[in-house]
């Protein structure tokens, strides 16, 4: 079919966009059908002199085409501080190309002028485009999009900051863009040097090889240079190999192209020798802050860390493991799209401050690969995370990372999806467009941390018209359809759950990044849910810690309690007059108050206040005017109980005598003292006993897993056995085993406070003295056989801390509802004397 004529544009024009629109170079040899198809999808936005239309670091799938007036895209080039025009739009021009390979925006896209632009969606455009009947039409049209991709990345990067506007003009010229998925290398060691890479989006390990050891060089993120050491000599090859951590964008250059421009003068060549010599130097600067403020996680899968917007973290040392996280994601969706398990990350709330230096030289060692690594502790074999446990100066945290979605920067599941049903709205937060998901199950392969599913699509449920799609991808979306979640971050009754963005919130992780992220504030997903436990729990536990608060409440209301047991002993009180009848009235209110505790926790769908009319299919499902809520709707809930429960106590003693005999208030009495008793214990047991738990985890174990993973550390204990020296199975014999199956052993290890890594720094020196300096040259596998068998003595102790949390509350429960009957026949028996 051919092209509209003018004529047919202008008619166009005059029923809705204007002719500038239409004309312009991305659009033009579409066919009138697709046109009006992208106009009616598409919206005309208009902008004052100044207004930002989006920022950097902001997600959204559209791009946009100048109807009138000019739109200036600033970034702050990498290495620089302040923000500089990388380019104008003017009438026509296309900008925002980035959600054409799923990324986020590389620049602030600020009205020069009053501004009017066209927006489109990305998914739309690629399906009006691949129906115009001819290929060569959509293949020029995604060409044009591309282009203008590649001169933002250009120019935002540390090469932009280099040349000319004419310069990067024949750059762009002769440069493609590529996709590298996660793990692909992207050169190797020894390969020639033909092409420089300028990365968009994503992270990049240079390594080395030494030997049968891999040596760690450095990481490059978006903006730098990759390659541009190598460009020097008559027949120039790498010298490091470079692989993609994660869904990579990059630029390519060739480099002939980039050579003919330093032949040019203007002393380019120089310009370029002191660019390679500073990137250097910074990404040695970079692997050094790594080792210094190093978590267990951050060299495993640091991508992870720096790609995602909004990683779900539970404090194991404050979660208690009652599973209500879980069950309010269940209770709105009707299965749970997060699960308790996970990648532990080990961080520091003091990481910003220096480590000590013989550690730090110690990570660093190890790092650059100069020397054999010499860990200080004795799990150094194949899985053992000895290189990962250096920190700086303060007490480490354990964080775990449940299976939920993250809301990355790059998000590979929306790249991936066939039909567009996944989507990115302009805060950074992904969504699935169930009308539109055929369940092909392409987000879930595609997901690097299997954090989307396939579930069983309701019947009444949208599906995509003419497809019998019985099964629909499922994952977080942040419950975008209510004013206050998520509900997983809001339920949690002692605040140990919440929503980060690790590049801000991990010190570590920023430590890695420095400011390159400060810029990048807009539609933080993470901010959206991140609970205020997240931004100050350090702070939080310094002064006094929990545990110590709770006794102390604990003990001065039973101090109360004793002294209004001694009124009413003595007679100063009674219950049927004056101050004890009081008492007594008080403390059934307070009674039914406290039953009326489990309301809240029940009631999901209330207090999350579903929106009216929000479709979780459409990008602004969220207020963005309203502030969104910070930390757990429950906790005050909780926090609230405990304080009635213990005045409740007191007000029960001043009202009846403990000896009141076989009565029904005789029996109310003790029901509830011993609720109240267990209540107050639990809630001692919730401060307290989740940090000695934490100190026994490698990783955090739900109840029916335990089964499993006794069975697996034996399992792993005969195959480490397996091939070792006679010596390293007569310790095995001996000491090993003996220590692992010990019937006092886990109650040991908890009340003596140790962490594993301690525990098995112990157990090691134990050994040694026990062999006397002997065999040395016999004990190959030793350390993974001591860590194996501190595991195994852990393990049961760490069942029956988690049974010992789990507990609690529902007992607590039962004696409050026998209370309430009691009450009730108590009150019912008054009455009718």
């Amino acid at each position: 079919m051919s092209a509209p004529t003018a004529p047919a544009r202008e008619a166009q024009a005059q029923e809705g966009w204007p002719t500038t629109v239409l004309d312009a170079p991305v659009l033009r040899g579409l066919e009138p059908r697709a046109l009006r198809e992208i106009e009616a999808a598409g919206r005309l936005r208009h902008a004052r002199a100044g207004e930002r239309l989006y920022q950097a670091g902001d997600g959204g799938e559209s791009f946009f085409i100048v109807a009138a007036g000019a739109v200036e895209l600033r970034a702050v080039r990498r290495g620089e501080a302040a923000a500089a025009t990388v380019r104008t739009a003017r009438p026509g021009d296309s900008f925002g190309e980035e959600p054409l390979v799923g990324a986020s925006r590389r620049a602030d896209a600020v009205a020069e002028v009053d501004v009017v632009v066209a927006e489109i969606p990305v998914p739309l455009f690629r399906r009006a485009a691949g129906r115009s009947g001819r290929a060569e039409i959509a293949e020029r049209l995604e060409r044009t999009l591309r282009r203008g991709l590649i001169h933002d990345v250009l120019s935002a990067s540390f090469l932009g900051a280099e040349l000319a506007p004419e310069e990067i003009d024949a750059l762009v010229d002769a440069s493609t863009a590529r996709h590298v998925p996660r793990g692909q290398i992207v050169f190797e060691e020894g390969e020639p040097a033909r092409e420089l890479f300028v990365i968009g989006e994503g992270l990049v390990q240079l390594q080395s090889s030494d030997g049968e050891r891999i040596r760690v060089r450095g990481y490059l993120a978006g903006g730098d240079l990759l390659g541009e050491g190598d460009l020097g000599g008559v027949a120039p090859t790498r010298d490091a190999t470079a692989v993609a951590m994660g869904a990579t964008l990059l630029v390519v250059v060739p480099t002939d192209v980039l050579l003919g421009l330093t032949r040019r003068g203007g002393g380019l060549a120089d310009r370029l020798g002191r660019l390679s010599r500073a990137q250097r130097a910074q990404r040695g600067a970079v692997v050094a802050r790594a080792a210094e403020n190093a978590t267990m996680h951050v060299f495993r899968d640091l991508y992870r860390l720096e790609a995602a917007r909004s990683l779900l973290v539970i404090d194991l040392e404050a979660c208690v493991r009652c599973g209500h996280c879980a069950w309010a994601c269940g209770s709105l969706y009707g299965e749970s799209r997060l699960v308790r398990r996970g990648d532990v990350i080990v961080t520091d709330d003091h990481a910003d401050a220096p480590a000590p230096p013989s550690l730090a030289q110690s990570a660093r060692t190890w790092i650059s690969g100069e020397h054999p690594p010499a860990p200080p502790r004795p799990h150094d074999g194949p899985g053992g995370d000895a290189a990962f446990d250096v920190f700086a100066a303060g007490a480490p945290r354990k964080l775990l990372m449940p299976s939920s979605c993250q809301h990355c920067e790059n998000p590979a599941c929306l790249i991936d999806c066939p039909t567009g049903a996944i989507g990115k709205d302009p805060r950074g937060e992904v969504f699935i467009r169930e009308p539109l998901c055929t369940g092909c199950g392409a987000c879930v392969r595609a997901c690097p941390w299997d954090n989307v599913r396939l579930a069983d699509r309701a019947p009444e449920a949208p599906r995509p018209a003419g497809v019998a799609a019985e099964l629909v991808a499922v994952k977080c979306d942040l419950c975008r359809t209510y004013e206050n979640g998520p509900a997983c971050v809001r339920a949690c009754p002692v605040d140990a759950i919440a929503r980060i963005r690790p590049v801000d919130d991990l010190a570590e992780v920023r430590a890695m990044f420095g400011a390159r992220r400060a810029r990048s504030r807009g539609g933080e997903a993470g901010a959206q849910g991140r609970s205020g436990a997240a931004e100050g729990r350090g702070r939080e536990r310094a002064p006094l810690p929990g545990g110590a608060i709770a006794l102390g409440v604990i003990l001065g209301l039973g101090g109360m309690g004793a002294a209004a047991a001694s009124m009413v002993a003595r007679g100063a009180w009674v219950p049927r007059s004056g101050v004890g009848y009081a008492a007594g009235v008080a403390a059934a209110i307070l009674l039914v108050a406290l039953a009326l505790y489990t309301v809240p926790k029940r009631v999901v769908r209330l207090w999350m206040g579903a929106r009216r009319g929000a479709a979780p299919d459409t990008e602004a499902s969220r207020d963005d005017t309203k502030a969104p809520p910070r930390g757990s709707f429950v906790r005050p809930h909780y926090v609230l109980h405990l304080v009635l429960g213990g005045l409740a106590a007191v007000l029960a003693l001043a009202h009846a005598p403990t000896g009141g005999g076989a009565s029904v208030g005789g029996a109310l009495l003790w029901a509830f003292l011993a609720s109240a008793g267990l209540g107050g214990l639990t809630a001692l047991a919730y401060a307290i006993v989740p940090g000695r738990l934490a100190r026994l985890e490698r990783r955090a174990l739900l109840p029916e897993d335990f089964d499993g993973a006794e069975s697996a550390l034996v399992d792993r204990l005969h195959r480490e056995l397996s091939g070792t020296s006679e010596l390293i199975k007569a310790i095995a014999g001996r000491v090993l085993l003996p220590y692992a199956k010990s019937s006092l052993g886990p109650l040991l290890l908890v009340l003596s406070g140790r962490r594993l890594r301690d525990e098995e720094a112990r157990l090691t020196a134990a050994v040694n003295t026990l062999l006397e300096g002997r065999g040395g040259d016999r004990l190959a596998g030793l350390s993974r056989l001591v860590r194996t068998s501190v595991e195994m003595r852990a393990l049961p102790a760490q069942r029956w801390i988690t049974r010992l949390l789990r507990a609690g509350a529902p007992m607590h429960a039962v004696l409050g509802a026998i209370s309430m009957t009691l009450l009730a026949l108590h009150v019912a028996g008054v009455l009718l004397r």
